[in-house]
C-alpha cells in the first residue's frame, strides 16, 4: 500500500471518529438544551396556575391542544403527587401516531380540596428541529470530510512528488550508465537531505565500481601473460629428453594445474563481467542453431567418452540475450552433462519453446541439489571440475530472467532452463 493512501486511510479513520463522537456529544448536547427550555416552560405554566388560584381563588379553565394541553382532576390523597416531571406519547388522531410530550404534574389545594394538574407540551417541534439540524451537520461534516480528504491527497501528491522522482531514477539508475546520478533539487528539508545522502552513496558506489572493474581487468591481462609463459615453458620441458618418468608425471601435473589455474581466471572474470551487467547487447538468438553447433564441436570429446547423444525433441527456438553468454550457458551445460557421466552413458537434450532440458547419467551428487548453482561446488570431486560452471549458468540466466532447475532421479541427472518468455 502506498504511503499516500495509508496516510489518507488513517486520516479518514480518525476524522470518522472525530465526527462521531463530535457528532454524538452535538446530538446530546442539542437534546439536553431542548430538554431544559421545555422544562423551563412547564415551571412557567405551573407558576402562573399558582399565581392564578392565589389571586382570584378559583381554578384557571382547562384547554387542550395539538402542540400543549392542561388536565386538572381532584387528587387522590393516597396517591398524592407533590411534583414530577416525566415523558409520555399520546396518540394523534390528526397525526395517526404517538406524538412525544414532556409533562410536569403537581398538587394544589383550593377550597379545602386537592387538585392534580398536569401541563403537556409536545416535543414534535423541537425533535423536528433536531433532525434537521442533526442531517444538516451530517451533510455538512460528510462535505468537509471528502474535501479535506482530496486536499490532503493532492497536496501530500504535491509535497512528496520529489521522493517520487527520486524513487524512479533510483530504479533507472544502472552503474554501467558511467555517470553520476542526478536528482531535482527540492526545498523540503527531509527530501533535500535524501537526495545528498543519495548522490553521496552511488557516487562512493560508482567509484568504488570503476576501481573493481579497472583491477579485473588488469588482473585478467596481468595473469595471463605469466601463464601463458609457463605453460609454454612447461610444454618445452615435457619434450625434452632424458626426463625420468617421475620427472614426466611431475611435470604433467604442474602442466594441468596450470591450465585449470587459466580456465578458473577467464571463468572468474566472466562472472564478474556478468554481475557487472557489461553485456549489454542483446539480439535473437536462435538456441537451436547453437545447439546443433556445439554439438558438432564437442564429437569428438563425445565419442573418445562412448556416449550416446540422444535429441528427443528440438524446437526452432529464438532467446534475446548476448550471443556470446548463450555459448557459455550451453558449453556450461553440455561440458557438466560430458564430464559428469558414466563411460558409455547417455545424454538427451529437448528443447521446446518453454525451456531446454540437459540431461545425462552418472551418479548421484554428493551435494544437495540447491547448492550445487554456487561457486566452487561440485556435485563429484574430479580434477577437471573448476565448481564454477552452474555458477555462470545461474549468473546468465539471473541476468536474463531465465529459472535454472535440477533434479536427480534413478540414476539420471535433469537440468532445465526454463524461459520467461
Amino acid at each position: 500500500m502506498r504511503i499516500l493512501t495509508k496516510t489518507s486511510l488513517y486520516y479518514v479513520l480518525v476524522s470518522l471518529l472525530v465526527f462521531a463522537v463530535g457528532g454524538t456529544l452535538f446530538y446530546l448536547s442539542l437534546r439536553e438544551e431542548i430538554y431544559d427550555e421545555v422544562d423551563d416552560q412547564l415551571f412557567t405554566d405551573k407558576e402562573n396556575i399558582i399565581s392564578y388560584v392565589q389571586q382570584y381563588h378559583r381554578l384557571p379553565n382547562v384547554t387542550s391542544g395539538i402542540s400543549e394541553a392542561i388536565l386538572v382532576k381532584e387528587a387522590d390523597p393516597k396517591a398524592l403527587v407533590i411534583e414530577q416531571l416525566s415523558d409520555t406519547l399520546i396518540y394523534s388522531t390528526y397525526d395517526e401516531e404517538l406524538i412525544p410530550f414532556r409533562q410536569l404534574t403537581f398538587s394544589i389545594q383550593q377550597e379545602g380540596k386537592i387538585y392534580q394538574y398536569t401541563i403537556l407540551k409536545s416535543l414534535m417541534d423541537f425533535q423536528d428541529l433536531v433532525e434537521s439540524t442533526v442531517l444538516a451537520m451530517f451533510w455538512t461534516f460528510l462535505l468537509l470530510l471528502v474535501g479535506l480528504v482530496f486536499v490532503n491527497y493532492y497536496i501530500s501528491k504535491y509535497t512528496w512528488r520529489h521522493f517520487y522522482d527520486t524513487l524512479i531514477k533510483i530504479k533507472r539508475y544502472t552503474l554501467v550508465q558511467h555517470q553520476p546520478l542526478e536528482l531535482q533539487p527540492t526545498t523540503t528539508k527531509e527530501f533535500q537531505e535524501l537526495n545528498e545522502v543519495l548522490q553521496s552513496m552511488t557516487g562512493k558506489i560508482h567509484s568504488d565500481y570503476l576501481n573493481l572493474k579497472e583491477f579485473t581487468e588488469n588482473v585478467s591481462h596481468e595473469i595471463q601473460t605469466p601463464l601463458a609463459i609457463v605453460s609454454s615453458k612447461l610444454e618445452l620441458f615435457m619434450q625434452a629428453e632424458q626426463l625420468s618418468e617421475n620427472q614426466a608425471r611431475m611435470l604433467s601435473d604442474m602442466y594441468g594445474a596450470v591450465n585449470r589455474l587459466a580456465r578458473l581466471n577467464k571463468s572468474l572474470i566472466l562472472l564478474t563481467r556478468i554481475e557487472n551487467r557489461e553485456f549489454a547487447a542483446d539480439e535473437q538468438v536462435p538456441l537451436h542453431q547453437s545447439v546443433t553447433e556445439l554439438l558438432a564441436q564437442l564429437q569428438e570429446v563425445i565419442a573418445m567418452r562412448g556416449l550416446e547423444i540422444k535429441v528427443e525433441e528440438q524446437a526452432v527456438v529464438y532467446v534475446k540475450m548476448n550471443s556470446g553468454l548463450a555459448d557459455v550457458l550451453l558449453q556450461n551445460l553440455l561440458h557438466n552433462a560430458i564430464k559428469h557421466n558414466y563411460r558409455g552413458g547417455s545424454i538427451s537434450i529437448s528443447l521446446t519453446n518453454e525451456k531446454l532440458c540437459v540431461k545425462n547419467t552418472g551418479e548421484a551428487p554428493q551435494e544437495r541439489p540447491e547448492e550445487l548453482f554456487s561457486r566452487f561446488l561440485t556435485g563429484h570431486d574430479t580434477v577437471e571440475s573448476l565448481g564454477i560452471g552452474l555458477a555462470l549458468v545461474k549468473k546468465i540466466c539471473d541476468l536474463y530472467k531465465l529459472t535454472p532447475k535440477y533434479s536427480y532421479a534413478s540414476g539420471v541427472h535433469s537440468l532445465c532452463i526454463y524461459f520467461s518468455n
